[in-house]
């Protein structure tokens, strides 16, 4: 729904960059970027959170790639008194559970960075997410908004930049002079972008998702690679939850080689959660975003991440000029 509601904005800010000129100069004018805002973020324990107001009062949200819709805690909805859309009831899932609840209604729209985003409404919680990362946050910032534009998630700048979308251009390169790492074979799925990994030998495609503190695999995931419960019956457990009320258990284990694209990551001890099968095979998280440069384009399909060290990346890298 709130795709629906954007999208015109952009198609508007899409047709302000036509004209008569010939079809060469015509697509170096789509391939221009635009921005719409530049937001800042603050990075805890690997949890993104930007500031925002809703009608003109405070909210925080986390920046959560992973979640398909943005969602407000009903306790929030309750806090800013906000009107209920009684036609449009939302399903929400999380780790091993779901949720309904009716929509909440946002007459003034959602401000971030200065800029209004016209968002009709958003999907409700019946849940906290309190203390994540030692902060409490109102709600979640979800694929809906964020992949309607390209997005430059500088981490160690500790902003978040809003372009609108180029599918024009296909090849269009991340907008600043750092090396990057372009992660080829991303593929789309409901508003969500997934990357290609490889975990012990085992190809599988993730969500890359800025709301998971930790990288984690499904269930399904972890018998490709040949784990049975025996050999996970030592693994520490926790207890974990997602957009939705319940905490399941899940256990924690150590695998030998993970590496998203054609970045190793080396040993890296993950979660087995159970999900859902749009999920992908997987969940990319901040545990491999931490400290990089990220832009996000749904709409040609494209990832670019900043490299954190020198050495055997730099075959995959490149350095990219401002358009």
């Amino acid at each position: 729904m709130m795709r629906a509601a954007i999208a015109p904005l952009l198609l508007i800010g899409l047709a302000a960059c036509a004209t008569n000129d010939p079809p060469n100069v015509q697509v170096q004018n789509a391939c221009r970027l635009a921005r719409v805002a530049e937001v800042p973020i603050e990075s805890r324990g690997d949890m993104l959170f930007a500031q925002a107001r809703i009608d003109n009062k405070p909210v925080t949200l986390l920046v959560d790639t992973g979640a398909e819709r943005s969602l407000l805690t009903e306790a929030t909805v309750k806090r800013l008194d906000l009107p209920r859309d009684y036609q449009h009831p939302t399903r929400t899932f999380g780790i091993g559970a779901s949720s309904v609840e009716w929509n909440a209604e946002l007459p003034s729209g959602l401000v971030m960075g200065g800029t209004r985003f016209p968002i009709e409404e958003v999907t409700v919680g019946h849940f906290d997410i309190a203390e994540i990362a030692g902060t409490s946050a109102d709600g979640l910032l979800g694929a809906d908004v964020l992949m309607a534009f390209d997005i430059d998630l500088d981490l160690p700048a500790q902003r978040m930049t809003f372009y609108l979308p180029r599918p024009a251009c296909p090849d269009a390169l991340p907008p600043w002079h750092q090396p990057y790492i372009a992660i080829d074979g991303v593929i789309t799925r409901r508003d969500r972008l997934l990357v290609p990994f490889d975990l012990d030998g085992v190809a599988g495609m993730a969500v890359l998702d800025t709301g998971a503190q930790m990288s984690s695999i499904s269930r399904r995931m972890a018998e490709r690679v040949g784990l049975a419960d025996v050999d996970m019956a030592a693994d520490h457990l926790i207890m974990a939850h997602g957009a939705a009320p319940a905490e399941v258990k899940v256990r924690i284990h150590r695998f030998h080689d993970f590496r998203v694209g054609s970045t190793p990551l080396g040993a890296l001890a993950m979660p087995i959660v159970p999900m859902s099968g749009n999920m992908g095979d997987a969940l990319v998280g901040g545990n491999f975003l931490h400290g990089r440069r990220v832009w996000l384009s749904l709409s040609t399909r494209r990832v670019f991440v900043t490299p954190l060290e020198q050495g055997p990346l730099l075959a995959a890298t490149g350095s990219a000029i401002a358009p």
